[in-house]
């Protein structure tokens, strides 16, 4: 049996949903491994309530909530820590490369970097000043404009949408989305219908079936301004005083570039998403202590929801738990950088059939075990009990045992 003692170093990357589930779950375990030691490595200094977005976009008090300071993330005097850092390099098995040069050992890694949309809906700020001047220009400029056009009508496009169109009932709130239907086309059309009837309730004018050409210099600030764009199927032109873009995920994993090269083979797709197996591991015979849970693997975009990435968050961190049972990291440091079988872990299982979409504060469809909840009034109590009221922020403050009530 391996020693309860043994160093052991385990760096997590990304501290959003998938990272702080797994970084917590890992923590937890220095109670029995006595050794072991947590590093959370992120490059802003909050944690931002990415879900929450659609409400903290038209209501500061909420967005002034919506950020946790990483510095608070693990119990006072714990031997955890957290680096304010972008990764810059996976360098090989064992060392990653932070930006300003440090390079961290570690037994095992979780790679939970996620992505990033073109748009505001992913606040890419690195402080929480930062992030609340990004949402509150974006505000301001909702509260001057006339009209707003949504790109892309997913979960998020819709709730912004809604959101929009519920606090400024004066304004012109275009949705606009590629494809037949609204929403992932894994849940049912009763779904997707009832979005439609409640976006248009508010107002909102829902245009399907047609992609926005969206321009090759439109970022955050872009996204203010009397812009005119042009839908490619349609031929139609969409005039607006904000763009907000729902659309064009990437995936954050210009990193690894130096770890394929020490590979000698890709371990991305053609999405720059990375190739993950059953149990979340990175696909490589030389990288089982490698886990990618979240947005930035390349499992199926019905995958792509924040409680799922936390899902997967808590898979890969059971699975580094029966390695460091099992003395794996004992075994690889025995074997000087040469291959070895890794004990057998479990996948990460998508059991869960949920999906809440809150339209405004009052509205709202669901999806619960294949049911759909689309144009009933029980999907509206449904959504704004379990979701709308604060988007769960309150379930990720738990998280968060040191924070201060008035703390910036």
């Amino acid at each position: 049996m391996a020693d309860s003692k043994r160093e052991i170093s385990v760096v997590v990357v990304g501290g959003s949903y998938a990272g702080a589930a797994a970084a917590k779950r890992l923590a937890g375990l220095a109670k029995k491994y006595a050794g072991l030691r947590v590093t959370l490595v992120d490059q802003s200094t909050h944690y931002f309530h990415a879900i929450g977005f659609p409400k903290a976009l038209v209501d500061a008090d909420f967005a002034a909530k919506s950020f946790l300071p990483f510095a608070d993330f693990f119990a006072a005097g714990s031997k955890h820590a957290f680096i304010n850092q972008r990764l810059r390099h996976v360098v090989d098995e064992h060392h990653v490369e932070l930006d300003d040069g440090q390079r961290l050992y570690f037994d095992y890694l979780v790679l939970a970097t996620g992505g990033q949309a073109p748009g505001p809906i992913n606040v890419a700020a690195r402080t929480r000043d930062e992030g609340l001047a990004e949402i509150a220009r974006l505000r301001a400029g909702l509260a001057a404009a006339e009209s707003v056009l949504v790109v892309g009508g997913g979960p998020v496009g819709v709730e912004v949408a809604g959101f929009v169109a519920a606090r400024h009932p004066d304004k012109h709130v275009t949705l606009v989305h590629s494809r037949a239907r609204l929403l992932p086309e894994n849940f049912r059309a009763g779904v997707s219908n009832g979005a439609v009837a409640k976006l248009q309730r508010l107002g909102v004018n829902v245009v399907l079936n047609d992609k926005v050409e969206v321009p090759a210099d439109m970022d955050y600030a872009a996204g203010i301004g009397h812009r005119v764009l042009r839908g490619i199927n349609s031929g139609a032109e969409y005039a607006s005083d904000v763009q907000i873009l729902a659309v064009g995920f990437r995936a954050n994993s210009a990193y690894i570039d130096k770890l394929e090269q020490h590979l000698g083979q890709p371990v991305r797709n053609a999405s720059n998403a990375l190739r993950v197996l059953p149990t979340l591991q990175l696909d490589h015979a030389r990288t089982p202590h490698i886990f990618v849970p979240g947005d930035v693997n390349d499992l199926p975009g019905s995958t792509k929801f924040g409680f799922k990435a936390e899902m997967q968050g808590n898979t890969a961190a059971a699975n580094v738990q029966k390695l460091i049972a099992q003395g794996f990291d004992v075994t690889m440091k025995a074997a000087q950088g040469a291959a070895v079988a890794a004990p057998r872990v479990g996948p990460w299982t998508d059991y869960v059939d949920l999906m809440l979409v809150p339209i405004g504060p009052e509205l709202g469809v669901a999806q619960v075990l294949k049911i759909a909840l689309g144009g009933s009034a029980l999907a509206n109590l449904f959504v704004r009990q379990l979701k709308a009221k604060d988007f769960m922020l309150g379930m990720r403050k738990g998280m968060y045992p040191n924070k201060k009530q008035k703390r910036e």
